[in-house]
């Protein structure tokens, strides 16, 4: 059940291709299936970070089992991602990390 959710003030040209791309290094990186991965990409939101509103983003990654033991090496896997793809320096990227319990999380009618 993962969930990746990116909120950026930059405009992302091809987002089929980004988010596809988000998918799958998702999946790699947690290693989990990419049927389970959901992704949302809000783009050209009005943003500031530092009081500047160049390339920026803040990222949600939800995922069930997550520990912290992971976060560390997800922040750079996700970084890199966002600065391949729109350029965006790690230092202006914000990112929440969340394990949900599994039965406060809901697909197919139940839960997890």
């Amino acid at each position: 059940m993962p969930s990746l959710i990116i909120h950026t003030n930059v405009k992302v040209a091809d987002q089929a291709a980004f988010l596809s791309r988000c998918s799958t290094t998702a999946a790699a990186a947690l290693a989990k299936p990419e049927s389970y991965v959901m992704v949302e990409l809000s783009d050209q939101k009005p943003m500031l970070f530092a009081g500047s509103d160049a390339p920026l983003a803040f990222v949600e990654l939800k995922s069930l089992g997550l520990q912290s033991n992971q976060t560390a090496e997800l922040s750079a896997t996700l970084c890199a991602l966002l600065n391949d793809e729109l350029g965006i320096d790690a230092g202006r990227v914000y990112i929440e990390f969340a394990a949900p319990e599994r039965a406060m999380f809901g697909w197919n009618g139940g839960t997890f």
